[in-house]
């Protein structure tokens, strides 16, 4: 029973590990592509972008986000009582749903877009329609390979998941580029609608790569169903009713844990209008946020987001099987697991807020360096945020995250509105509400799991150790920056050298203090050559 349980511990780790790497390749392609881009269009260019992202991806949360997860869901759920046939059910009746949800949100953001863009944003922003028309056909594209995706993590595999995304933001990186270099000729909001395009294309390309995995992986299921002898099949209306009601609530909390962004954006926008401020500068503004700030940041929410995805099924077949004491082991070690990963980011990314920023924009002034140094302690609030309603979503409790997001939002629009109206803070009231909404969110859901299972948050090893590991990590960091730049005159060279040395002393100091114990070493993937590795130098 042991191995058993080791070999399931081993097998979420390396899942885990295998979507963290890919979320990293992913945002490392997208920073690095988005440099060349915001190069070509420019602030103003980015700040269109960056509005018509923002109704995009709300969009997308309404319509396709959630289908992954409730497809995720359904699939461990009646996996686990090897039901063969019913898996192959729920992914028929959930692709019927996606065509048609995925469908009409394309036709409605098609036609609608001019609207939307004026209504959100201003008259002086209807340039902004120009790139979500281009985006409205992604919206169908990501609802199809939601249900693919959604599928394959059902089944704890995170592989196409992985490999497709990948393949997406390759090519979304070379045609963004590239339209946006011809279209920039057309203006700002046009240079924007080239970056879009390479949205499209790009979705497109990881649904073709994924449907090919599912057809060379068909076979399989053939082969499983054979061997299933469950007599109480669900028909295809039965299963798109149960995506629908699975992923409502599920909808429901990403929305409303989201929906900051456009409010944000909205709000910054018509205040920031009538307060005097210029069209032009708080469409700037608003791309140093878009395109700079939450460019970076979104690198290691990547990777912590990541942990949350691979959880969900493993929590949820541990419950559906009634072993709740499993399922807590579980919690702890990837909250634990967020924390290591989450914090030495946050104190890396104020560290070298300036040489990063230099490194890969254009910095026409300060603010987004600014932007990146009080905005990252956000990383370990949303990182935390975002895995606990992974945890309480894989535990059944689906309504709570849409309460606690709910409340959290209400506080952040209060909160926002304020410091916009009355303090003349500008963009950096959108980084102050975002540190206020996902720490509410983090309080609430800490105490729903306390609620519900008992669980209590270790604070020593989870939350002190890391962050001591983390302040020696970055004192090196800094020195080590300094010292190479003097030498060699390379903000290249000096960022590349105190990150590498950066991160071989936090996993030392992490040690050192005990942070990660050997069984959790082991447990990691090749964690029997990191434990090897350690006791070579007698550490462990």
């Amino acid at each position: 029973m042991g191995n058993q349980r080791k070999s399931r511990n081993n097998s979420i780790m390396v899942q885990s590990a295998i979507l963290a790497a890919a979320q990293i390749l992913v945002r490392v392609i997208g920073l690095f592509y988005r440099v060349p881009m915001q190069r070509i269009i420019g602030d103003e260019g980015n700040g269109y972008y960056g509005y018509a992202f923002e109704i995009y991806q709300f969009i997308l949360l309404l319509s396709a986000n959630g289908i992954p997860t409730a497809v995720s869901l359904l699939v461990a759920r009646h996996l686990a009582r090897r039901e063969y046939k019913n898996v192959f059910r729920i992914f028929k009746g959930a692709m019927v749903f996606a065509l048609i949800i995925g469908g009409a949100v394309t036709v409605f953001t098609f036609f609608g877009a001019e609207w939307l863009a004026v209504a959100l944003y201003g008259a002086d922003k209807a340039g902004v329609a120009i790139a979500l028309r281009i985006l409205a056909p992604t919206l169908l594209i990501s609802a199809v390979m939601g249900v693919m995706r959604g599928f394959f993590q059902g089944k704890n595999v995170m592989m196409p998941t992985a490999i497709s995304q990948m393949v997406e933001q390759v090519f979304n990186a070379v045609v963004s580029i590239v339209a946006a270099y011809f279209l920039i000729a057309k203006g700002p909001a046009w240079g924007a609608a080239g970056g879009t395009l390479g949205t499209c294309m790009g979705a497109l390309s990881g649904l073709i790569f994924i449907g090919i995995v599912y057809y060379l992986y068909k076979p399989t299921i053939v082969r499983l169903m054979k061997k299933d002898v469950t007599k109480k099949y669900l028909p295809t209306d039965q299963v798109m009713k149960m995506v629908a009601v699975t992923m409502a609530p599920v909808v429901l909390s990403s929305t409303i844990y989201q929906i900051s962004g456009i409010i944000d954006s909205s709000m910054f926008s018509k205040i920031m209008s009538g307060l005097g401020y210029a069209a032009k500068v708080t469409t700037e503004l608003f791309g140093n946020y878009s395109g700079q700030y939450k460019m970076i940041l979104n690198i290691p929410l990547g990777i912590t987001s990541s942990i949350g995805i691979a959880l969900i099924p493993a929590v949820t077949s541990l419950v559906t099987l009634g072993r709740k004491h499993e399922a807590r082991e579980k919690i702890d070690s990837i909250l634990k697991l967020t924390n290591v990963v989450a914090i030495p980011s946050f104190i890396g990314l104020v560290v070298l807020a300036e040489p990063i920023m230099k490194l890969l924009f254009v910095i026409n002034n300060d603010v987004p360096i600014r932007l990146l140094q009080l905005g990252a302690i956000t990383v370990v609030t949303y990182s935390f945020s975002t895995v606990t309603i992974a945890i309480l979503q894989g535990m059944n409790k689906m309504k709570t995250p849409v309460i606690n997001s709910v409340v959290s939002l209400v506080v952040h629009i209060i909160f926002v509105y304020i410091l916009l109206k009355f303090a003349d803070l500008n963009i950096y009231s959108v980084v102050y509400g975002n540190l206020v909404f996902s720490f509410c969110m983090c309080a609430l859901n800490l105490l729903s799991l306390y609620r519900y299972i008992g669980y209590r948050q270790e604070i020593f090893r989870a939350f002190v150790i890391p962050t001591g590991a983390s302040a020696v990590m970055g004192a090196v960091a800094y020195f080590v920056y300094k010292g190479v730049y003097f030498i060699l005159h390379s903000n290249l060279a000096s960022i590349l050298v105190s990150v590498v040395l950066a991160v071989a002393v936090y996993g030392l100091a992490l040690v050192l203090m005990g942070g990660l114990n050997e069984e959790e070493m082991r447990s990691l993937p090749k964690g029997h050559v990191i434990v090897r590795f350690c006791r070579k130098l007698h550490i462990m």
